[in-house]
């Protein structure tokens, strides 16, 4: 009979099969909902420093709540119009506390402005509206989660309407705001 020798490692040696505590923090790009900025790591060797954030809430009735505040909904609302030439036009309201503040805040702005036949264009909670025009002065707009998002899609959304030229005139961001306690 053959006998293996006993092996004795030491408790050190086995730590890394003991799970250990997952990390609070990770990169980010700027803290979102239900995230707290804890610091900068501050990169080096070319790479350039990264924002940390930690999650520190979950989302609830009309946001997110955490110890030491909580994130609030922002709503955006974009009015097409005419101006006095009868031109196309936009008038819009950001950072609402409700879409109907929004909504209302956009075409009241419209109205002061001068502008005719004003009209709901879009809204968005947390997001970004762009505004493209075409080289025949034509409007369009789309919404995304992010600026870039958006102008993406209002330029595409720009071209499958038959514009020519389109270029982005116009960014209107709102995104949720991080109320302390």
């Amino acid at each position: 009979m053959h006998r293996f020798p006993r092996l004795r490692l030491a408790p050190l040696a086995l730590a890394w099969l003991i799970p250990s505590a997952a990390q609070a923090y990770y990169p980010c790009n700027g803290p979102g909902p239900g995230e707290v900025l804890i610091g900068v790591d501050p990169g080096g060797n070319g790479v350039a420093p990264t924002p940390l954030c930690e999650f520190v809430g979950e989302e609830g009735a009309g946001g997110y709540s955490a110890p030491g505040g909580s994130w609030v909904d922002q709503y955006a609302t974009i009015v097409w119009g005419t101006d006095t030439t009868g031109a196309p036009t936009y008038s819009w309201y950001i950072n609402a506390s409700s879409q109907a503040e929004a909504d209302n805040g956009a075409l009241a702005q419209c109205q002061a402005s001068g502008f005719r036949d004003c009209r709901i264009a879009m809204g968005v909670t947390n997001g970004a509206i762009a505004v493209a025009i075409d080289s025949s002065g034509s409007l369009h707009t789309d919404w995304g989660e992010d600026a870039r998002q958006a102008k993406k899609k209002a330029l595409r959304f720009c071209k499958k309407q038959g514009g020519k030229g389109c270029k982005i005139e116009r960014v209107l961001e709102s995104p949720a705001a991080w109320v302390s306690n």
